[in-house]
Formats: C-alpha cells, structure tokens, sequence
C-alpha cells in the first residue's frame, strides 16, 4: 500500500512506487529473457500457427500480451511442415516484428511427407521416404532458402525412418536394418542440411531435436552420439503427456528426465532445450514436463505449438504460476553434478526385456543418472540388458568390483551374458511372469509386478522375495565380491515381442505395476541401492528423487499430499508439489 499522511496518499511516492514497480517487471522480464538467465522459454510455431496467427499485425497483436505473460524469449518459426509452407518474404515480417518486441527468433522444419514435398515411405509410419532423391532435393531446398532468413535452423523429430527400399539389400553389407538406417540418415546431414544452409549464410548454426523414446532410437534411424556431432545444439523431447492413456503410450512421468540426461552424458555442453507439448494433456500433465525438464538440467523450455497458446490451454496458466519457482531451481542444479545411481545404456544399444526400465526405475525414488559410456568411478552401477551390448562388458564390471563398487544386475543382463550368473549368483531363463504383493498394511489390496519368474538363487542371499504362481521367487539378491557386491534386482518391463499387436511402435506399449509399488515394497528394494550413498529414504512410489552435487529434490506426482523420510527427517510434500533440501 502507498504511504499515507492521515488520510491523504503521498502523490510523489505513490510515482515513484508505479516507476519501481514498473522497472522490476521490465528487469525482471529481461533477465528472463537474457542468455545468461538459469532458464528461458521459447514457443515452437508450425508453419500452419505461423500462417494464421502471425501473418499480419492484427494478429501479431493479439499475441503480445499472451508472448508477455508466459515471458517467452524466443519463438520458432516453422517454414515447412510437409505441405504446409511459409515463403521467405513472409518468415523475413515475422522475424523482423518479434525482433522489435525483443522475442529472438530460429527457424524449423519438420520433415514429414506431403503430396508435393519428399516422397512419403511404405508401412504404417508416415515419415519420409530418405532413400528417395525428390525427398533429399526438396529437404536440401529448404536449407538452403531458409538459411537466409535465420542464423538458426532447429529440425523436428522427424529425421527418421522405419522402411526402406528393397534396393536397398544390396548396400546393407550385412549390417542390420537399424544399423544401414542410421548410416543412411547420419550420411544425409552434411548434403542436404549443412551445406545447403551454409553455402546460403556460412554461420548458420543447426540445432537437432531428439523425440523421447530413447529406447527405440536405433531401431528407427538415430544415431545420437554421430547425429550430435555434426550439429551446433541438441534438444532433447520431454513430452511424456498422460501416463494413463494408451493413445501416446503408458508413458511414465520421468520419461523425458531420463531421455534428456541420456542424451546429456553424449552431447554434452550441445545440450541446450527441453520440448514438450499440450497432446493429451491436463493442466498438472503439461506442468509435470516442465518440472522434469528442468531437474534434468535443461536451460530452455521449448513449448509446441503456438496454436495450442492460443487455444488457452489450462497448462500455460499453471506454468506462468510456477515460473519463479522453476526458474529458481534451474538456477540451483546450474553449476552442480547430477548424482546418483548410474544406469549404462550404451548408444544404439538393445534393452532385450528392459526397454524403458530407467522411467520405472524412477518412478520408485531411485536417483538414476543414465549414462552412455561405462562409468567407473561411480558408486553404483545399474546394468539392464542394453549393457549387455558392450563387448567389454565382463572386464569393466570386475575392475569395478575391484574398486568397491555396487553393480546392480537385472535377469535380463544375467541371461545375456554368461559368465555374470556366477558372479551374481542367480540363474534366469526369461520366463516373464508376476509377483504378488500383497502388503501387510491391506492384504487385500494386491500389485502384480512384471518380474522374470524364472529367477533362482544359487549363492547369492535372498533379500526380498515374491509370491509367484505358490513358489517364492527373487525380487532381490545380493553377493559379495572382491571388494564391490552385485545385487540382481528382478524387473521386466518390455522386449520387441510385447509391442506386437498393440498398434504401439515407439513408446511403452501397455500398463506395468512398478509405478504402483506400496511404500513397503519400494522401500525394501531401493534401501540397498542407496546404502553406499549413506543415504536412507523411505517414500512411496510416484515421488520422484533427484541429487545435484549437495541439492536433493523431490516431486511428488500423487494428486495428494506424501511425506518421506529422509535419513531420519520428515518431508512432507504436497498435490504436485516440489521440495529442496540441502546436505
């Protein structure tokens, strides 16, 4: 409130508090906007969104309140969407009138089929056909005109492929399909995107974005660690959506903070953005992206589309909501070290019965920092099935064991690999199957876990067991070894087969009960991995837990409020809350 002489306000103070008032919000938006600042946000536009809603002042200016509020910094104007296109000229107004209201712009495409640009490929995928010479000229001529518009170039998640032509047997050399896939696509960014972009303006910097499903990758074309390489940025997808529709894919909530920090450990410093979008999506959903983006250490939140903007989706408002608070954290996790247990998916790599288990593996409070080369020094080492891929794999676990660490085994990976059945001290055929807990606090209320029923011990000790068809099998074992332990921690969650006939490609093709584990059972099998952190946590299932060098944060996705324990402290977190604490 202005200050007041008995019943009179002090009209130069009241100016001068409008004037403070004022440039607070002017600072305050352009250190948001700024480089520098710990986190920015941008908005994707399509080149339908540019068309219809930028295309003139009118509607330029309808926009700016909305561009204001949600403070974003930059907006990406698509110029070919198959399609749909938007001419150089019109890309050149919109740049120059977002650039006079302080918004930086980039451009985008995303390479999809139309009936007049590439040559859409066979099968049930409608992605381009990159075999094709029309698709490689009409991708090429995109480079080349919209280079001269943006210094900037970002390619959507479309520079991928699921068929190819049957001339192409004759150049696969005995390379599987997924190999030739990707040695097609990596061999393409230099001809029709680098060099048409740079012959137009030598300086243009191309950003690459990742989709999600990190997972299924190699099987579709990317190549990660070759495909960062030749560009200047690396955004990863985070737009995991709703968890319990099938339409996306069961995906999980941590979802796109495992694929951001993945792909993280390979591009390194190239990791810029974070992207995620409104598809199916309610307002805390849209939210959750944004949580996980950010304490997956991304310094920009990419939203798609700007139509949805306009739309007034219920998420936007929530986001504006949380702004400062997300903002701070990016500012905390800045300059620190993600730490935790390290999960080591090798690139290109098969997960055999694994596939997305690190989003699961979250999703029960283990703080997991995936990896794409074996990390040595870490304390605890988490081996699914795609470390099964790495030749080396037996000598690096030994010296690591040698070294005092905790290596962290799943059926699958044992199965895999022979020799790791001896070390661990279990044997496992493959069998899928469920175990049944039943709790001690609701009998009644049962979770079927997806575990590998075939799980026997044979020298290791048992440390939690399930119910499985009337015989006790393994959830958890462990065994001594040189300095270091092995724990086998008895999880499936899919194999290629399981996506058969589900109508699914990319994403979890159906519901597990991980995510659902009871307190109890989560807190048996996660007190072992953490016990070389000299860390004890007890939290049910659905609180996410993540360290930065001395930062701790928890997220809880329960519509309701949890409390955990934290090495004898109590957190109460609440509906959708975040947490910090600080060692």
């Amino acid at each position: 409130m202005p200050w007041t002489a008995g019943s009179r306000e002090c009209p130069l103070l009241v100016k001068v508090q409008t004037f403070l008032i004022c440039l607070v919000s002017v600072v305050g938006a352009v250190l948001t906007r700024s480089a520098d600042a710990p986190l920015r946000l941008s908005v994707y536009a399509t080149a339908g969104d540019v068309r219809q809603h930028l295309a003139t002042d009118e509607c330029r200016a309808r926009l700016w309140p909305l561009l204001e509020r949600l403070r974003v910094s930059r907006v990406f104007l698509e110029g070919r969407r198959g399609d749909e296109y938007v001419a150089a000229r019109d890309l050149a107004e919109v740049r120059d009138s977002l650039a006079a209201r302080g918004i930086q712009t980039s451009g985008g495409i995303a390479t999809v089929p139309g009936r007049d640009f590439g040559v859409r490929q066979s099968g049930g995928l409608d992605w381009l056909n990159w075999e094709a010479e029309k698709t490689r000229r009409d991708v090429g001529a995109f480079f080349s005109e919209n280079a001269r518009v943006f210094d900037e170039l970002i390619v959507d998640d479309f520079f991928c492929t699921g068929d190819v032509s049957p001339d192409a047997e004759r150049g696969r050399a005995g390379r599987s399909w997924s190999a030739y896939r990707r040695d097609l696509l990596v061999s393409l960014i230099d001809p029709i995107m680098a060099r048409p972009a740079r012959v137009a303006r030598p300086n243009t910097r191309l950003i690459v974005k990742f989709p999600q499903w990190y997972d299924r990758f190699h099987v579709f074309g990317y190549d990660p660690p070759r495909m960062a390489a030749q560009f200047d940025q690396v955004w990863g997808g985070t737009e995991v959506r709703n968890p319990r529709t099938r339409r996306m894919g069961f995906v999980q909530p941590t979802q796109g903070y495992m694929n951001y920090r993945w792909l993280h450990s390979i591009a390194g410093r190239k990791m810029a953005g974070a992207w995620f979008d409104h598809i199916e999506c309610g307002a805390q959903d849209f939210v959750n992206q944004a949580y996980m983006s950010v304490l997956a250490g991304a310094r920009e939140l990419t939203l798609f589309h700007l139509g949805d903007l306009v739309g007034e989706h219920p998420g936007d408002a929530l986001l504006a909501e949380r702004w400062r608070e997300l903002v701070r954290v990016a500012g905390e996790i800045r300059g620190r070290e993600a730490r935790g247990i390290t999960f080591y998916k090798p690139s290109g790599s098969d997960g055999g019965a694994n596939l997305f288990l690190m989003d699961y593996l979250g999703m029960i409070g283990l703080p997991i920092v995936p990896v794409s080369a074996y990390p040595s020094s870490s304390r605890v080492v988490l081996l699914g099935g795609h470390a099964a891929a790495d030749f080396e794999i037996e000598s690096r676990v030994l010296r690591h064991l040698r070294a005092g660490a905790t290596v962290v085994m799943t059926p699958d990976f044992v199965r895999r690999c022979s020799w790791a059945s001896e070390l661990a001290g279990v044997t496992a055929r493959g069998e899928p199957g469920f175990g049944i807990f039943t709790g001690e606090a609701s009998p009644s209320d049962a979770v079927r876990i997806e575990i590998d029923a075939s799980l026997r011990g044979c020298g290791g000790s048992v440390l939690v067991e399930l119910d499985t068809a009337g015989r006790s099998v393994p959830v958890l074992t462990r065994r001594r070894c040189e300095r270091g332990q092995v724990l086998v921690l008895n999880v499936r969650t899919f194999s290629d087969a399981d996506y058969s006939g589900t109508g699914e490609w990319l994403l979890p093709p159906r519901q597990l009960g991980w995510s659902g584990l009871p307190g109890e059972m989560a807190n048996k099998l996660r007190a072992p991995l953490l016990e070389p952190f000299g860390i004890r946590l007890k939290a049910p299932a659905g609180v996410a837990f993540c360290i930065w060098g001395d930062r701790e944060f928890f997220y809880n996705f329960h519509a309701r409020p949890v409390e955990v324990v934290l090495d004898g402290r109590r957190v109460a977190i609440g509906p959708h809350q975040l947490r910090v604490a600080a060692r």
